[in-house]
């Protein structure tokens, strides 16, 4: 296992077992109430449970009669612990813990597969040692293509964003849906400040997300910020081991999660080999087939103009291209 899969798997276990020994001493302190208020619930139980006892009894005999008539008077039994529980407006499985994530009882697993709480619980560890892009409130059910123009004169020439945004959202809703099947892995949203790059994917991120693969959403600048800081550390004589630990975490999650969403690539300051970490990033996903996107206010061929060619080549070879709206959402809100 990898380094930062041990990390991580360690504290989601503790965060697990926290959670479930939490749902059951409040289902036991619970059950300790309701049964200090209605002491006969303990009779009852008790004697379902020595009904329960006789009918298995004669289950693995041959008398069938007497077979019949256990069941029967366990069937009564449980009737009559029914009935009193009814009565006194209590559920009948008052005492169960109420889990944290009631698909898999705070196990992490739900048929031998990861739970998608396991990757809510992953995504939620890495954000706390790197600042995310992803918008909380965004998701396709939020989405509302009629915030956009129907039709606006720029430079002469007439276009529709809302229906342009329609068609943008049923392109990432079936790529959301479909993620694993995709033989087009990669996307680049193009567009000017304030046309909706961020919101689209976020929506992308959490639908993905949902279906239980890894995502990291984080701006370029901060990308850039960390491959600088994690080269210098390496070539460092005296290296932070706690940094540096941690980098090689971070870091290790950008080259391996199964869809990384780099934001505003070419609006960071420019450092010294960003475009070849950025290059080799790119590369070494494209290798292992995992799912790349990006966002820019550049196209891919202005992208160059930054960066060099091989950026532009590797963007507009490997990724679906799509521009979003020529609209700033921002502007519009202000003049409504």
């Amino acid at each position: 296992m990898s380094e930062l899969g041990h990390i991580l798997n360690l504290e989601i276990e503790k965060i697990y077992s926290q959670r479930r020994n939490l749902a059951q001493a409040q289902a036991e302190q619970k059950r300790r109430l309701i049964i200090a208020e209605y002491p006969q619930i303990v009779e009852l139980e008790d004697a379902v449970n020595q009904k329960g006892l006789i009918y298995l009894q004669f289950s693995l005999g041959e008398d069938e009669a007497a077979r019949q008539q256990a069941d029967r008077e366990l069937g009564k039994a449980e009737q009559r612990l029914k009935e009193y529980l009814f009565e006194r407006g209590i559920s009948l499985n008052y005492a169960e813990p109420v889990w944290h994530c009631p698909k898999c009882q705070d196990t992490g697993l739900v048929d031998e597969c990861y739970c998608t709480c396991y990757e809510e619980l992953r995504q939620a560890l890495l954000s706390q040692l790197l600042p995310s892009a992803l918008l909380p409130e965004a998701s396709f059910d939020q989405t509302d293509p009629g915030v956009y123009p129907e039709e606006i004169v720029k430079n002469g020439q007439k276009s529709r964003p809302r229906d342009h945004m329609k068609t943008m959202l049923d392109i990432v809703r079936t790529y959301s849906q479909h993620f694993s099947l995709l033989e087009n892995k990669n996307l680049f949203f193009s567009g000017q400040e304030g046309s909706g790059k961020t919101w689209l994917i976020s929506c992308i991120a959490r639908e993905v997300m949902a279906h239980g693969y890894s995502v990291f959403v984080l701006p370029a600048s901060v990308f850039f910020d960390l491959l600088q800081e994690w080269n210098q550390q390496k070539i460092s004589f005296r290296p932070d081991p706690d940094r540096y630990n941690e980098l090689q975490i971070l870091t290790e999650a950008l080259w391996s999660c199964d869809l990384l969403i780099l934001d505003d690539l070419g609006s960071e300051i420019q450092k010294d080999l960003s475009y070849t970490d950025l290059l080799l990033l790119l590369d070494r996903r494209q290798q292992e087939g995992l799912h790349t996107i990006i966002t820019s206010n550049l196209n891919a061929i202005d992208l160059q103009e930054i960066y060099d060619k091989r950026i532009a080549s590797r963007i507009s070879g490997n990724f679906l291209c799509y521009k979003m709206p020529e609209v700033d959402l921002r502007l519009v809100r202000s003049q409504q």
